[in-house]
């Protein structure tokens, strides 16, 4: 009823006129009619409705939280040739703005050692110095040494060049899409490094080192291949006789004297008689739902309000602002996409760093620091012991990849073992980026002691889980239906497979995975602590500067109690 009634009241239109009751015929019309009941289909359950979408959405929101834990105890040189033309080095504790010592009367100047001694301080772990000059207002101000926090920063770096922001580093969403069996490391095995004499249970033995974790417990089976005993073993035990190396050293019950191994030597475990896989899963950049490749503008990251660790450096927090989609994608075995990562890459901030070259992470072993002899080793890509200064004592280790940048195609991830009859893939080791200052790499300077090898490493991916399989292997053959595409044929007829769990669903031996689900996207949050190490701290690789100036050198924290590890014979 568009049309409205007007009524003037009585006593509106006189003082002597009082309102009285008016009767008007009003006639009602509808030009909709309700839907009949007997039309209605069904009955929409809400929550079913929901997990329906949820179980279908292909598409992803990543968040999440970094917190740095950084230094700078590797700085610069000299003033020379120095990127920056930055005084903020070793050499400038020379200089006279640095060595004259107005308070001692007698001494009236420092030597370079004692300048060093007075002015050199480490402040909440970053090194650097004080205002020298006594008579100015910013007596307390604190410089970092080059390379300053700046450089470090997940922000742009706005003191780098004037008027212009230069990133530090680039954050980019990968997955694992292919595999490389072909490196000396993993090809037709583990590669053997190292043999040692043991005592066993009372009984002389065998143990034999490789550079990654072996997955290997007391009473598992290895095979041996390139040695002078090849053949299948039982595992007596793992670790050395005083209970280290655990992860990276097997015991077998065989006279040392018998065992020779060389460049061809390895080691591969067993399940039920099927021996496992080894090789390197390389990473490739996700796509999004407006692009095939993410790009390097895709995310924003600041500063996280009123946040710091314990460290007072800032927490920082990154949203990528474009929807990754997994839709039509699978991992390096065919399966539907499990895992994503967030992976970080080093720029070289305007020149300052030299390229990141990539390698893994290993264990201190004494023949690590034997490649004059073995030079084979150098194959393996111990990130310790990875550098770029030529010609220097401790020749370097051949790198994964030469020149990691963002705009690279693919990534080395990690290094993975896998068997047809768990089907599961287990990490042995993560990949790391290695860099250092190019100063500290090229410059050659006799007063301060150069070039200096050791550089920085961090680790490279991240892991974000999206989905998962469940823990229970299901069996069929030609006959079953049902069975997925990624399937793995045994070759005698049978077929395994684990069955991918719906988001949130509880599988009794997994912790659950349940993240939130709003307009059509999962939104994934996680908090990363990024850790950039030095490569030789403790002087253990054959990188450490310890001529004067020395960098700074670690203090190694004493174990505080004892262990009595028990030598059990399996």
């Amino acid at each position: 009823m568009d049309n409205r009634i007007n009524q003037i009241l009585g006593a509106s239109k006189s003082k002597l006129s009082v309102n009285t009751d008016t009767y008007t015929n009003i006639q009602f019309e509808n030009n909709k009619k309700l839907l009949p009941p007997d039309e209605i289909n069904k009955v929409v359950d809400l929550n079913n409705q929901f997990n329906i979408e949820r179980q279908s959405s292909t598409s992803y929101r990543i968040l999440g939280k970094i917190n740095p834990l950084i230094s700078n105890p590797l700085f610069n040189t000299t003033i020379q040739n120095n990127p920056l033309g930055s005084n903020d080095c070793w050499e400038q504790f020379s200089t006279a703005l640095f060595t004259d010592n107005p308070i001692s009367e007698t001494n009236p100047n420092l030597t370079f050692a004692q300048s060093i001694k007075k002015h050199l301080k480490e402040v909440e772990g970053w090194y650097g110095y004080f205002e020298p000059r006594l008579t100015l207002s910013k007596l307390c101000n604190f410089y970092d040494m080059e390379p300053k926090r700046e450089r470090f920063s997940f922000l742009e770096d706005t003191t780098n060049v004037h008027d212009k922001s230069i990133k530090n580093w680039e954050l980019t969403i990968t997955y694992p899409y292919s595999a490389d069996t072909t490196h000396t490391m993993i090809s037709n095995g583990l590669l053997i490094i190292d043999t040692f004499p043991v005592i066993v249970g009372g009984k002389p033995m065998t143990a034999f080192a490789v550079p990654v974790f072996h997955n290997l417990t007391n009473g598992g089976v290895i095979r041996l291949t390139g040695t002078s005993i090849d053949g299948d073993y039982d595992v007596k035990r793992v670790g050395l006789d005083d209970g280290n190396l655990q992860d990276n050293v097997f015991c077998i019950d065989v006279e040392y004297s018998k065992v020779q191994i060389h460049i061809d030597s390895r080691m591969t475990k067993l399940y039920n008689d099927v021996p496992s896989q080894y090789y390197f899963r390389k990473f490739k950049k996700i796509k999004t739902k407006s692009s095939d490749v993410i790009e390097t503008d895709d995310y924003e990251i600041y500063k996280l309000a009123f946040s710091e660790n314990i460290y007072t450096d800032d927490i920082f927090q990154f949203i990528f602002n474009e929807d990754i989609d997994v839709s039509n994608l699978v991992d390096n075995l065919g399966r539907p996409l499990s895992e994503l990562y967030l992976s970080v890459v080093k720029t070289d901030s305007n020149g300052i760093f030299t390229n990141i070259t990539s390698g893994i992470e290993a264990p201190i072993m004494d023949i690590f620091n034997s490649g004059n002899t073995l030079t084979y080793l150098k194959d393996v890509p111990v990130i310790q012991k990875i550098h770029g200064v030529v010609n220097y004592t401790s020749e370097t280790f051949k790198a994964l990849e030469t020149n990691v940048m963002i705009g690279n195609d693919d990534f080395y991830g990690d290094v993975i073992e896998y068997n047809v009859t768990t089907l599961q893939e287990i990490v042995l080791s993560d990949i790391f980026h290695r860099f250092n200052t190019v100063n500290r790499e090229t410059t050659n300077d006799k007063t301060v002691g150069s070039p200096r090898p050791e550089g920085y490493y961090y680790k490279a991916h991240n892991l974000i889980r999206i989905r998962d399989f469940s823990s229970y292997i299901e069996q069929g053959d030609n006959n079953t239906i049902g069975m997925p595409d990624y399937k793995e044929n045994l070759g005698d007829g049978r077929y395994l497979w684990r069955d991918m769990l719906e988001i949130g669903v509880i599988d009794i031996n997994k912790t659950q995975l349940n993240y939130p689900f709003v307009n059509g996207c999962h939104y994934m949050f996680n908090n990363y602590i990024f850790e950039l190490k030095r490569q030789d701290p403790f002087d253990n690789w054959m990188l450490f500067f310890s001529t004067f100036p020395a960098d700074p050198i670690g203090n190694i924290l004493e174990k505080q109690f004892n262990v009595n590890f028990g030598n059990n014979v399996c």
